[in-house]
């Protein structure tokens, strides 16, 4: 039986380039809350990049890379199309989670089950993943549209035990940077550790005053000046700069983003100018003060796709990908070859 796989990554974010989507300011602030990308690094890390890899060792040699409604819904004509290219069984992945799934395990509770669709669950409920059999696929023709999340599609759950963690969620985004940092999960920090449970990345700049309180990330790129200190619980992405004498702990600091002398950040998650805080969810806007801004990010920096390192983990950077996009969707689906 012939199998597809595709992800779906949430709408208005390159499908293309890694980490080079942003969220939009105007909506953040009408929703208290920042819509930072899913495609944001994690630790250096790409969480897409981890989901193609496990579905790559499922044996699926291709899998198509789409966008769409943050709620999961995939276009039927596209899923219709699949199908009749000869498509009898399609794994679904809605990028709304880092998980350690066992795909292979989730194919055999589907097969036993003889499900027309499996849904995969934790604790906390649905993981944004699916396997739709040849009679769903079928039925979805004649509907218009398919949602990962649809309730008339449920059957037995597939229950998963193992990691995971909610990428959309900034709090449960931190406890995974503390996961991987203290090597709680398998996720691993992109980067040469220079002392226990301290991470720095490649081309990263630290002032030789700078205070460095492990388990802490410096990501590729990075500036930091004089008198900062960084940790504990802390990740401060690629291409950032912390000015003299600001305090990062217990935060994360998105890409490209700046934070001005003197600061103390501590239980957030910056992303340029907005600074979340992890406790109360509450969003503030520190440019008009100077406390914070986005760098202007340079094309000669964007990272280009490598060849996978030698512990086999996926990273940010290091994933050869060939691209074939799809002339007859109304929003380009890009093909991936893995």
């Amino acid at each position: 039986m012939e199998m597809g796989a595709v992800v779906m990554v949430p709408e208005g974010q390159d499908l293309t380039t890694v980490h080079e989507a942003h969220f939009d300011a105007p909506a953040a602030f009408e929703n208290t809350q920042p819509h930072y990308s899913s495609r944001m690094p994690i630790l250096g890390n790409d969480v897409l990049q981890s989901w193609m890899e496990r579905v790559r060792k499922l044996g699926v040699k291709s899998l198509w890379l789409a966008s769409g409604p943050r709620d999961g819904t995939v276009v039927r004509s596209e899923l219709a199309r699949l199908a009749r290219s000869g498509v009898e069984r399609l794994l679904v992945i809605k990028l709304k989670s880092y998980a350690e799934m066992d795909l292979a395990d989730l194919l055999r509770f589907h097969c036993q089950k003889r499900n027309p669709v499996t849904e995969a669950h934790d604790a906390r409920g649905q993981l944004g993943v699916s396997l739709l059999d040849r009679l769903a696929l079928r039925a979805i023709e004649e509907k218009q549209e398919f949602s990962c999340d649809s309730t008339e599609q449920k059957r037995p759950a597939y229950k998963f035990n193992g990691y995971a963690k909610r990428i959309f969620s900034a709090s449960e985004r931190q406890e995974l940077v503390g996961d991987a940092l203290t090597g709680a999960c398998a996720m691993r920090p992109l980067g040469t550790e220079i002392r226990e449970h301290l991470w720095v990345g490649k081309g990263a700049s630290l002032a030789d005053s700078v205070r460095l309180v492990g388990p802490a990330y410096i990501g590729a790129r990075t500036t930091v000046r004089s008198g900062v200190t960084i940790g504990p619980f802390v990740s401060v992405e690629h291409d950032c700069v912390v000015d003299c004498g600001t305090t990062v702990e217990r935060s994360t600091v998105l890409p490209y983003t700046y934070l001005a002398p003197g600061l103390l950040i501590r239980q957030g998650l910056v992303d340029g100018e907005y600074l979340e805080n992890l406790e109360w969810g509450t969003v503030v806007d520190m440019q008009p003060a100077g406390l914070g801004s986005r760098i202007q990010r340079s094309e000669a920096r964007k990272p280009a796709f490598k060849e996978v390192p030698g512990d086999g983990f996926p990273r940010a950077d290091v994933f050869p990908l060939q691209f074939a996009p799809s002339s007859s969707a109304a929003q380009p689906w890009l093909q991936v070859r893995l």
